[in-house]
Protein backbone atom coordinates (compact mmCIF):
# COMPACT_ATOMS: atom_id res chain seq x y z
CA UNK A 1 0.00 0.00 0.00
CA UNK A 2 1.35 3.04 -1.37
CA UNK A 3 -0.12 4.88 1.46
CA UNK A 4 -1.14 3.32 5.04
CA UNK A 5 -2.84 6.58 6.06
CA UNK A 6 -6.51 5.58 6.53
CA UNK A 7 -9.31 7.87 7.60
CA UNK A 8 -12.38 6.38 9.44
CA UNK A 9 -15.16 7.84 9.13
CA UNK A 10 -17.88 7.31 11.31
CA UNK A 11 -15.19 6.32 14.09
CA UNK A 12 -17.83 6.40 17.11
CA UNK A 13 -19.87 3.59 16.10
CA UNK A 14 -19.41 -0.07 16.66
CA UNK A 15 -17.77 -0.84 13.03
CA UNK A 16 -15.36 2.46 13.72
CA UNK A 17 -14.65 1.85 16.91
CA UNK A 18 -13.57 -1.83 15.95
CA UNK A 19 -11.21 -0.75 13.32
CA UNK A 20 -9.61 2.28 14.69
CA UNK A 21 -8.43 -0.23 17.61
CA UNK A 22 -7.30 -3.09 15.12
CA UNK A 23 -4.08 -2.17 15.33
CA UNK A 24 -3.36 -0.36 11.62
CA UNK A 25 -2.66 3.23 11.51
CA UNK A 26 -6.02 4.74 11.27
CA UNK A 27 -7.53 8.02 11.89
CA UNK A 28 -10.51 8.44 13.26
CA UNK A 29 -13.11 11.05 12.35
CA UNK A 30 -16.91 11.36 13.53
CA UNK A 31 -19.77 13.60 13.49
CA UNK A 32 -19.49 14.41 17.33
CA UNK A 33 -15.51 14.99 17.49
CA UNK A 34 -14.96 13.62 20.81
CA UNK A 35 -11.60 12.75 20.88
CA UNK A 36 -11.71 12.38 16.85
CA UNK A 37 -11.36 14.67 14.11
CA UNK A 38 -14.78 16.44 13.35
CA UNK A 39 -16.79 15.20 10.57
CA UNK A 40 -20.13 15.83 9.62
CA UNK A 41 -20.94 14.01 6.22
CA UNK A 42 -23.55 16.60 5.60
CA UNK A 43 -21.42 19.64 5.74
CA UNK A 44 -19.31 19.40 2.31
CA UNK A 45 -17.14 22.47 3.45
CA UNK A 46 -16.34 20.46 6.59
CA UNK A 47 -15.42 16.95 5.23
CA UNK A 48 -13.36 18.61 2.65
CA UNK A 49 -11.64 20.45 4.82
CA UNK A 50 -10.91 16.80 6.95
CA UNK A 51 -9.85 15.17 4.13
CA UNK A 52 -7.66 18.19 2.57
CA UNK A 53 -5.94 18.15 6.34
CA UNK A 54 -5.28 14.48 6.24
CA UNK A 55 -4.84 13.17 2.86
CA UNK A 56 -5.51 9.84 3.52
CA UNK A 57 -4.60 6.92 1.18
CA UNK A 58 -7.44 5.55 2.08
CA UNK A 59 -10.63 6.38 3.29
CA UNK A 60 -13.33 3.69 5.16
CA UNK A 61 -16.90 5.38 5.12
CA UNK A 62 -18.63 3.10 8.60
CA UNK A 63 -20.91 6.40 9.00
CA UNK A 64 -24.84 5.42 9.00
CA UNK A 65 -28.49 5.83 10.25
CA UNK A 66 -28.76 2.27 11.74
CA UNK A 67 -31.83 2.34 12.63
CA UNK A 68 -33.88 0.75 10.20
CA UNK A 69 -37.06 1.64 11.49
CA UNK A 70 -35.89 5.12 11.87
CA UNK A 71 -35.23 5.65 8.42
CA UNK A 72 -38.16 4.69 7.52
CA UNK A 73 -39.75 7.37 10.11
CA UNK A 74 -37.23 9.80 8.89
CA UNK A 75 -36.63 9.15 5.43
CA UNK A 76 -35.44 12.54 4.91
CA UNK A 77 -32.68 12.56 7.53
CA UNK A 78 -32.00 9.37 6.11
CA UNK A 79 -31.43 10.33 2.75
CA UNK A 80 -28.87 13.35 3.73
CA UNK A 81 -26.72 10.88 5.79
CA UNK A 82 -26.64 8.06 3.27
CA UNK A 83 -26.82 9.85 0.22
CA UNK A 84 -25.75 13.30 -0.04
CA UNK A 85 -23.58 12.19 2.99
CA UNK A 86 -21.81 10.00 0.42
CA UNK A 87 -21.85 11.90 -2.29
CA UNK A 88 -19.89 14.95 -0.49
CA UNK A 89 -17.46 11.96 0.79
CA UNK A 90 -17.40 10.96 -2.79
CA UNK A 91 -16.07 14.55 -4.07
CA UNK A 92 -13.76 14.71 -1.41
CA UNK A 93 -11.67 11.55 -2.28
CA UNK A 94 -12.03 12.42 -5.83
CA UNK A 95 -10.02 15.98 -5.10
CA UNK A 96 -7.52 14.38 -2.60
CA UNK A 97 -7.07 10.74 -4.84
CA UNK A 98 -7.84 8.72 -2.04
CA UNK A 99 -9.50 5.66 -2.51
CA UNK A 100 -12.89 5.02 -0.65
CA UNK A 101 -14.78 1.42 0.96
CA UNK A 102 -17.99 2.30 1.94
CA UNK A 103 -20.41 0.19 3.68
CA UNK A 104 -23.06 -1.14 2.81
CA UNK A 105 -25.91 -3.37 3.56
CA UNK A 106 -28.15 -6.87 2.82
CA UNK A 107 -31.11 -4.69 3.34
CA UNK A 108 -30.43 -3.97 -0.29
CA UNK A 109 -31.95 -7.09 -1.53
CA UNK A 110 -35.33 -8.33 -0.90
CA UNK A 111 -34.80 -11.50 0.79
CA UNK A 112 -37.22 -13.53 -1.22
CA UNK A 113 -33.74 -15.57 -2.96
CA UNK A 114 -31.25 -15.50 -0.50
CA UNK A 115 -28.25 -16.03 0.08
CA UNK A 116 -27.18 -13.46 -2.49
CA UNK A 117 -24.05 -12.92 -4.52
CA UNK A 118 -23.05 -9.76 -5.94
CA UNK A 119 -24.20 -9.59 -8.80
CA UNK A 120 -27.50 -10.26 -7.50
CA UNK A 121 -29.86 -7.98 -8.92
CA UNK A 122 -30.84 -5.41 -5.61
CA UNK A 123 -34.59 -4.47 -4.50
CA UNK A 124 -34.83 -2.95 -1.28
CA UNK A 125 -37.70 -3.01 0.78
CA UNK A 126 -37.51 -0.16 3.17
CA UNK A 127 -35.56 3.58 2.68
CA UNK A 128 -32.87 1.84 5.07
CA UNK A 129 -31.80 0.00 2.01
CA UNK A 130 -33.34 1.77 -0.67
CA UNK A 131 -30.77 5.03 0.82
CA UNK A 132 -28.23 2.86 1.13
CA UNK A 133 -28.34 1.34 -2.77
CA UNK A 134 -28.08 4.76 -3.98
CA UNK A 135 -25.06 5.39 -1.79
CA UNK A 136 -23.81 2.17 -3.24
CA UNK A 137 -24.23 3.30 -6.67
CA UNK A 138 -22.59 6.58 -6.00
CA UNK A 139 -19.42 5.46 -4.64
CA UNK A 140 -19.14 2.86 -7.54
CA UNK A 141 -19.28 5.57 -10.22
CA UNK A 142 -16.95 7.81 -8.35
CA UNK A 143 -13.50 8.92 -10.12
CA UNK A 144 -11.74 7.65 -7.25
CA UNK A 145 -11.27 3.80 -6.59
CA UNK A 146 -14.33 2.81 -4.90
CA UNK A 147 -14.95 -0.24 -3.02
CA UNK A 148 -18.33 -1.38 -1.74
CA UNK A 149 -18.48 -4.22 1.36
CA UNK A 150 -22.26 -5.53 1.91
CA UNK A 151 -22.30 -7.10 5.49
CA UNK A 152 -25.38 -8.69 7.27
CA UNK A 153 -26.54 -8.40 11.13
CA UNK A 154 -23.13 -6.91 12.97
CA UNK A 155 -22.49 -8.48 16.37
CA UNK A 156 -19.59 -8.33 18.86
CA UNK A 157 -19.06 -6.39 22.26
CA UNK A 158 -17.78 -2.62 22.02
CA UNK A 159 -17.99 -1.36 26.05
CA UNK A 160 -18.69 2.53 24.52
CA UNK A 161 -21.00 0.98 22.08
CA UNK A 162 -24.93 0.66 22.05
CA UNK A 163 -26.46 -3.04 22.22
CA UNK A 164 -26.58 -5.38 18.78
CA UNK A 165 -29.02 -8.06 18.23
CA UNK A 166 -26.86 -10.32 20.55
CA UNK A 167 -25.56 -8.32 23.73
CA UNK A 168 -29.33 -6.88 23.41
CA UNK A 169 -30.90 -10.57 23.73
CA UNK A 170 -28.27 -11.71 25.94
CA UNK A 171 -28.69 -9.06 28.13
CA UNK A 172 -32.14 -8.71 28.54
CA UNK A 173 -32.34 -12.67 29.11
CA UNK A 174 -29.43 -12.35 31.31
CA UNK A 175 -31.97 -10.13 33.65
CA UNK A 176 -34.78 -12.65 33.13
CA UNK A 177 -36.97 -10.52 30.69
CA UNK A 178 -38.98 -12.14 28.03
CA UNK A 179 -38.35 -11.62 24.62
CA UNK A 180 -39.93 -11.94 21.55
CA UNK A 181 -37.76 -12.99 18.44
CA UNK A 182 -38.43 -13.53 14.80
CA UNK A 183 -38.43 -16.95 12.90
CA UNK A 184 -38.69 -15.89 9.80
CA UNK A 185 -36.04 -13.69 8.95
CA UNK A 186 -32.43 -15.22 7.77
CA UNK A 187 -29.07 -13.85 7.67
CA UNK A 188 -25.31 -14.83 8.40
CA UNK A 189 -24.55 -12.74 10.96
CA UNK A 190 -21.29 -11.25 11.48
CA UNK A 191 -18.25 -10.71 13.84
CA UNK A 192 -17.60 -7.26 13.76
CA UNK A 193 -13.70 -8.05 14.21
CA UNK A 194 -13.53 -10.26 11.53
CA UNK A 195 -15.29 -7.63 9.33
CA UNK A 196 -12.49 -4.85 10.51
CA UNK A 197 -9.85 -6.90 9.94
CA UNK A 198 -11.54 -7.85 6.19
CA UNK A 199 -11.69 -4.08 5.77
CA UNK A 200 -8.25 -3.34 6.22
CA UNK A 201 -7.11 -6.08 4.60
CA UNK A 202 -8.76 -4.88 1.58
CA UNK A 203 -6.31 -2.05 1.74
CA UNK A 204 -3.84 -3.87 0.87
CA UNK A 205 -5.20 -5.56 -2.32
CA UNK A 206 -6.16 -3.59 -6.09
CA UNK A 207 -9.93 -4.79 -5.78
CA UNK A 208 -12.63 -2.70 -6.74
CA UNK A 209 -16.10 -2.94 -7.02
CA UNK A 210 -19.07 -4.74 -5.00
CA UNK A 211 -18.17 -7.82 -2.34
CA UNK A 212 -19.91 -9.36 0.31
CA UNK A 213 -18.61 -10.05 3.85
CA UNK A 214 -20.47 -11.86 6.70
CA UNK A 215 -20.23 -14.77 8.81
CA UNK A 216 -20.08 -18.67 7.64
CA UNK A 217 -23.61 -19.89 9.33
CA UNK A 218 -26.84 -19.09 7.71
CA UNK A 219 -29.47 -18.71 10.39
CA UNK A 220 -32.83 -17.06 11.76
CA UNK A 221 -33.04 -14.45 14.84
CA UNK A 222 -34.67 -17.45 16.67
CA UNK A 223 -31.58 -20.09 16.00
CA UNK A 224 -29.12 -17.01 16.85
CA UNK A 225 -30.96 -16.49 19.89
CA UNK A 226 -31.29 -20.43 20.65
CA UNK A 227 -27.20 -20.43 20.43
CA UNK A 228 -27.22 -17.59 22.95
CA UNK A 229 -29.00 -19.44 25.42
CA UNK A 230 -26.79 -22.10 25.08
CA UNK A 231 -23.53 -20.62 25.17
CA UNK A 232 -24.27 -18.19 27.97
CA UNK A 233 -26.38 -20.94 30.04
CA UNK A 234 -29.54 -18.62 30.03
CA UNK A 235 -33.16 -19.30 29.58
CA UNK A 236 -35.06 -20.54 26.33
CA UNK A 237 -38.33 -20.64 27.89
CA UNK A 238 -38.43 -16.77 28.15
CA UNK A 239 -37.98 -16.36 24.31
CA UNK A 240 -41.30 -16.32 22.23
CA UNK A 241 -41.06 -17.45 18.60
CA UNK A 242 -43.27 -14.84 16.40
CA UNK A 243 -43.05 -13.98 12.42
CA UNK A 244 -41.48 -10.90 11.26
CA UNK A 245 -44.91 -9.55 10.39
CA UNK A 246 -46.61 -9.96 13.80
CA UNK A 247 -43.68 -8.19 15.03
CA UNK A 248 -45.36 -4.82 13.26
CA UNK A 249 -42.01 -2.91 12.67
CA UNK A 250 -42.38 0.45 11.07
CA UNK A 251 -39.88 -0.73 8.26
CA UNK A 252 -40.46 -4.20 6.25
CA UNK A 253 -37.13 -6.56 6.33
CA UNK A 254 -35.99 -9.19 3.83
CA UNK A 255 -36.54 -12.60 5.42
CA UNK A 256 -34.21 -14.48 3.55
CA UNK A 257 -31.36 -11.59 2.85
CA UNK A 258 -28.33 -13.68 3.71
CA UNK A 259 -25.07 -13.12 1.74
CA UNK A 260 -22.91 -14.98 -0.76
CA UNK A 261 -19.15 -14.87 0.42
CA UNK A 262 -16.94 -16.91 -1.81
CA UNK A 263 -15.76 -13.57 -3.57
CA UNK A 264 -14.41 -12.46 -0.49
CA UNK A 265 -12.73 -15.31 0.21
CA UNK A 266 -10.77 -15.12 -3.00
CA UNK A 267 -9.77 -11.86 -2.38
CA UNK A 268 -8.92 -12.00 0.93
CA UNK A 269 -8.89 -15.59 2.35
CA UNK A 270 -10.50 -14.48 5.89
CA UNK A 271 -10.63 -17.14 8.73
CA UNK A 272 -14.16 -17.39 9.89
CA UNK A 273 -14.73 -18.51 12.95
CA UNK A 274 -18.71 -20.47 13.65
CA UNK A 275 -21.12 -18.21 15.38
CA UNK A 276 -21.08 -20.56 18.38
CA UNK A 277 -17.41 -20.33 18.51
CA UNK A 278 -18.10 -16.84 18.40
CA UNK A 279 -20.37 -16.70 21.40
CA UNK A 280 -18.30 -19.10 23.30
CA UNK A 281 -15.14 -16.58 22.95
CA UNK A 282 -17.83 -13.85 23.53
CA UNK A 283 -18.63 -15.46 26.93
CA UNK A 284 -14.60 -16.10 27.68
CA UNK A 285 -14.14 -12.07 27.49
CA UNK A 286 -17.15 -11.04 29.19
CA UNK A 287 -18.73 -13.27 31.60
CA UNK A 288 -22.00 -12.03 33.01
CA UNK A 289 -24.08 -11.07 29.89
CA UNK A 290 -25.67 -8.44 32.27
CA UNK A 291 -22.26 -6.55 31.92
CA UNK A 292 -23.89 -5.92 27.98
CA UNK A 293 -26.66 -3.61 30.24
CA UNK A 294 -24.49 -0.93 30.72
CA UNK A 295 -23.96 0.07 27.01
Amino acid sequence: MSDPRILVVGASGFLGRTICEAGRECIPASRSGQGHLQMDLTDFNQVQRVMEETRPGWVIHAAAMTSVDGCEREPDVARRIHVEGTQNLVRACEKTGSSLIALSTNYVFDGTAGPYGEDDTPHPLNVYGQTKLEAEQITLQAGCLGIVVRTAVLYGYHPLCRPNFVTWAAGALAQEDEIRVVTDEWANPTQVNELAVFILDLCETDFEGVVHFAGKDYLSRFEMVEHICACFHLDPGLVTPITSAELGQDAERPLGAGLQIDRAHRICQPSLQSFEASLRQLVQTIGDPKRFLGH
